[in-house]
């Protein structure tokens, strides 16, 4: 059940079935509506669960309550029973009933009871009401516009501008977060006045056409420090960890699974493995010296999966204009490439696979998770004069092929990436905990973005866009590593991680589900203490021990490798250099306004060295004005 949309304030029965084309990869299996005067609403249908008896709209038993959802609610079962016990009528056998039963019952606070991937809306046909909510970490997509009584709602904004009122237009203010994160993170989007539901939120639409947003759950810091053993979390995780696997795997369809060759997707195929013994897994490289494939074709031998294997070539870069459509936003990164060729392969077979997503976030597996405590804990015992009088200046001069054997980044570090990490370590203690957590992973440094932008685009760039760390999270006494980790989950994970799975897979008619996005499972990692996370250079360290005890040494002794695109293996190909051509000519840049293109061509040009920071900062580029060029200019279309 993979899209979702609607309007208020605006009647258009064409309307309507024109927004559900342009879903209709989300959810082939099916279409249906509700439409009255006032308000309308439509779903396209991915059969997952209740494959004959699951088609939306929904009702309750007295049909003054519809509902549509996208996604999954994976404790379907237990809600029903409940509901069943307290006189509710069931007409299916579908996740989505419980939605409209559990809203009669629980009102608004029923999206603290649900476990699940899912963005929903339930409309009263009595009151003109529509309640809306979106799941606890993001993992569905919920956009919406709103403006002098009207409304409207998709699962993506390619729906949104079927509607006449919608403009077309860039959100000149999205420009510089892009540029700085690779993203734009919520609410905003690219697009003017289009805006996305947050995480974990829920939104009422009054039938004035007034607008409530608010939020039903947060990441729990801890405050005491009155911890279990660490063999009781062990054992509490392994626990959680299986049901979370279990509840996931409730399909009437096949369920597979993507495998790397690290401790996440592993420990997930294994455990799915008790629940299907004839698990298929996919996996995707690159054909070069960074590609895991070897080793994931290994796991999979151990771990008895049928395994597939796809790998990105060069040629693959003609896909990247289609691969943006399907995002409908710009994410910074030509990795994008590898989430679409490989749910591609899998979607060819299946409709259902689990995903990894979610456990770097819950257990430092990051590189800033090591360096951000790190640099705190050396900042609360170096006096300032010595840190800027001594150490600064011996970092600038140390040379780069010894700061490479200390950073563990996949390429290296070259001159950008040395300058960032010294200006990152000076202006440390000048700095709260959330702008240090955007300047160590950010692509362009502020400098670097004032420098590349015209003089008449300034005006619209600027650091408003980092907000300051919650005040009550940063006085709240939690572990420090704790309050790092809680940032993810306001922005990076639906804003980075999950997006790139969700609007990729879901363009191959493919659900993925991510276990470590359990929320009972952070809840739990929440009260742990921070040695199980990271300590000195080690980092999920009680996930690698949950690793130990449940997979074959050869995969938990392998080293962290991690997965990205190797553009300095790729950048020479004429398919990359014909993209860079098209969208950074100094006609192109001039026209778009927003970069001086003496600038760009300086960066285009010594790109050539191959750095790792000056390679990823071009693609960013490039991706942003084939975005502009699809949405915008509409001179790229697609069908």
């Amino acid at each position: 059940m993979c899209a979702i949309f609607g309007f208020s304030g605006y009647h258009d029965p064409e309307l309507l079935r024109r927004m559900a084309e342009t879903l209709h990869l989300r959810g082939p299996d099916g279409r249906g509506y509700f439409e009255s005067e006032r308000f309308s609403m439509g779903n396209c249908r991915l059969s997952i669960i209740d494959l004959a008896g699951g088609d939306q709209p929904i009702y309750n038993e007295t049909r003054d309550l519809a509902v549509v959802q996208n996604g999954e609610i994976y404790n379907y079962v237990e809600l029903r029973e409940q509901l069943q016990e307290r006189g509710h009528v069931f007409k299916t056998h579908c996740d989505t009933e419980v939605l409209v039963h559990g809203y009669e019952e629980w009102g608004e606070d029923l999206p603290k009871r649900l476990n699940g991937m899912y963005a929903f809306a339930v409309h009263n046909l009595r009151t003109g009401e529509t309640f809306f909510a979106r799941d606890r970490c993001g993992q569905k997509p919920f956009y919406y516009w709103h403006h002098k009584g009207k409304f409207a709602f998709a699962s993506e904004v390619k729906a949104l501008l079927e509607c006449p009122f919608i403009e077309r237009a860039p959100n000149l203010a999205a420009i510089d977060p892009y540029l700085g994160l690779r993203y734009v993170p919520e609410p905003q989007t690219m697009f003017a006045d289009v805006y996305i539901l947050p995480a974990a939120h829920s939104l009422t639409l009054k039938p004035s056409g007034a607008i409530r947003i608010q939020r039903y759950w947060s990441v729990p810091l801890r405050k005491d420090r009155n911890y279990k053993s660490d063999g009781e979390y062990l054992e509490e995780l392994e626990a959680k960890f299986r049901d979370a696997v279990k509840l996931t795997m409730r399909s009437d369809v096949p369920v597979s699974s993507y495998l790397s060759a690290g401790v996440d997707s592993s420990l997930i195929t294994e455990a799915a493995r008790e629940f299907n013994s004839n698990l298929h897994t996919f996996s995707i490289g690159f054909n070069s010296g960074i590609d895991e494939t070897k080793d994931a074709a290994e796991t999979a031998r151990l771990l008895g999966t049928k395994h597939h294997e796809i790998h990105v070539v060069p040629e693959d870069f003609e896909r990247l204009p289609r691969v943006i459509y399907q995002m409908d936003r710009p994410v910074g990164d030509a990795l994008i490439l590898a989430f679409d060729r490989l749910a591609a392969n899998c979607g060819a077979e299946f409709k259902v696979v689990l995903g990894g997503e979610g456990a770097d976030e819950m257990f430092a597996g990051y590189q800033f998770h090591k360096i951000i405590p790190l640099v705190e804990r050396y900042m609360s015992k170096m006096p300032g004069f010595i840190h800027h009088g001594l150490m600064v200046p011996g970092f600038r001069a140390t040379p780069m092929a010894l700061l490479n054997q200390f950073f563990e980044f996949p390429a290296d570090l070259g001159k950008k990436g040395k300058k960032r990490i010294a200006d990152f370590l000076s202006r440390y203690d000048r700095r709260n905990l959330r702008e240090n957590y955007f300047a160590l992973k950010t692509l362009w440094a502020q400098d670097e973005r004032t420098d590349i932008y015209t003089d008449e685009f300034k005006q619209h760039a600027g650091q408003s866009w980092i907000q300051p760390e919650d005040p009550a999270d940063r006085d709240s006494g939690a572990p420090f590593l704790d309050r790092l980790l809680k940032l993810q989950y306001d922005e990076w994970l639906q804003d980075w991680a999950l997006i790139r799975q969700d609007k990729n897979t879901m363009a191959h008619s493919l659900e993925i589900r991510l276990p470590f996005l359990d929320h009972e499972l952070i809840e739990l990692a929440f009260q742990m203490p921070p040695h199980l996370k990271a300590h000195g250079s080690k980092d999920k360290i009680i996930e690698r021990r949950l690793a130990a005890k449940r997979l074959p040494p050869e995969v938990t002794n392998r080293p962290k490798n991690p997965f990205f695109l190797p553009m300095d293996y790729f950048y020479q190909n004429p398919k990359i250099r014909e993209l860079i051509d098209l969208t950074l000519n100094e006609s192109q840049v001039k026209k778009r306004g927003y970069f001086d293109p003496k600038k760009v061509r300086h960066l285009v040009d010594t790109m050539a060295a191959g750095e790792f920071v000056g390679l990823k900062q071009v693609m960013s580029l490039v991706i942003l004005e084939l975005w502009h060029l699809i949405f915008i200019d509409r001179e790229i279309r697609f069908s």
